[in-house]
């Protein structure tokens, strides 16, 4: 991927135009992380932009945005500019200019202004490094009036506190409490999307001790009962209390109810494992301390892990109890299903026959 981007840079600089690439993805490079996250500034206009790189996949002239797809990725280009006003937490009003400097102090913290050229040298024109080596996260202008601005940016600094271990900013973490009541302002998508990522962290003491601490859950709109971690976004939201109605997906509001069902049973077992699935039990088997190997060795041992693995026919078992395709059918599997998990009667036909037979 890493070749694909510097030919962009090349491309834009062939065009007569800068380019870097700026913020995330140059600010885990030197944190040795991973990252996908890439994005170009360069002072060509949208118009320019568009002209050069048949890929493009959308334009957002309004803020000076165009996306291109790079080998199934899609990278942001973003123009040179000047945030004049905000609306609702976005730029309502730009200005394209001509000033990497100008661009970069429109940013959020100063360890996303960290640039990289072509030939990927790190270009650092607000001392973005110092802080970044000191781990300290820092805004570049005012911090209340950055967070007002945008208060999606209390999530952000929160999330880049717990999932880089970085500290805030004394400025930045007064002006987080001062103004935790701006977290209300955040849209429930955004709220979601930036808690997911955190959740996504193998370890989030650091931002639920935060949060409690400095009583910002009711904002947030999510209560949690201690500072625990687990391995699944959908285990933090099974056991904390939910104050706001977060729009989950189908998937994930099913997900949810499944482990919250386990975690009130207080145990899994063989049934749990064939009916829940392997991903279920696990969410659920770590909240209730149960031993992940153990757990995947039962579900390994399964003698069927779904209906479809019984050694019969729907069409037989019909033709056994003398019966239509009907609920009373469903009843049969489900019954199967229970007495071939259980190790009552094994997975072969013809105790399967005789089982059916004696009902």
């Amino acid at each position: 991927m890493k070749k694909e981007i510097i030919k962009i840079l090349e491309l834009l600089e062939e065009n007569g135009y800068v380019a870097y690439i700026v913020g995330g993805y140059v600010r885990d490079l030197l944190l040795n992380k991973k990252t996908s996250d890439i994005d170009i500034i360069t002072n060509a206009l949208p118009k320019d932009i568009k002209k050069i790189f048949v890929n493009t996949e959308r334009v957002y002239a309004d803020y000076g945005a165009v996306k291109i797809r790079v080998n199934n990725h899609i990278v942001d280009i973003t123009t040179f500019r000047k945030e004049l006003t905000y609306t609702d937490g976005k730029p309502s009003q730009i200005e394209y200019i001509n000033s990497l400097e100008e661009d970069l102090k429109r940013r959020d913290f100063t360890i996303n202004t960290l640039c990289m050229d072509k030939d990927l040298n790190v270009v650092d024109v607000l001392n973005a490094r110092e802080d970044l080596e000191k781990r300290v996260i820092k805004t570049l202008r005012n911090a209340d009036e950055e967070l007002k601005e945008d208060p999606s940016r209390i999530l952000r600094a929160l999330r880049f506190m717990n999932n880089l271990k970085m500290d805030l900013d004394e400025e930045l973490k007064e002006s987080i409490i001062r103004n935790k009541h701006l977290i209300r302002n955040i849209n429930i998508n955004k709220r979601k999307e930036e808690l997911d990522k955190i959740f996504k962290s193998k370890d989030i003491r650091k931002f639920v001790n935060f949060v409690k601490e400095n009583n910002l859950e009711k904002e947030i709109g999510i209560i949690f009962p201690k500072p625990s971690n687990y391995s699944y976004i959908v285990s933090y939201y099974a056991t904390s209390i939910l104050l706001d109605k977060f729009n989950f997906t189908k998937n994930e509001k099913e997900q949810i109810k499944e482990i919250k069902s386990l975690i009130n049973k207080g145990k899994i077992d063989k049934i749990d494992l064939y009916k829940k699935g392997l991903f279920i039990s696990q969410a659920a088997g770590e909240i209730l301390k149960i031993n992940k190997k153990q757990l995947i060795k039962e579900y390994d041992e399964l003698p069927i892990k779904e209906s479809k693995d019984i050694d019969i026919s729907t069409k037989e078992i019909c033709s056994i109890m003398n019966i239509d395709p009907s609920e009373e059918l469903g009843k049969a599997i489900n019954k199967l299903e229970e007495m071939i998990v259980k190790g009552i009667i094994h997975n072969k036909k013809e105790e399967i026959i005789n089982f059916l037979k004696r009902k």
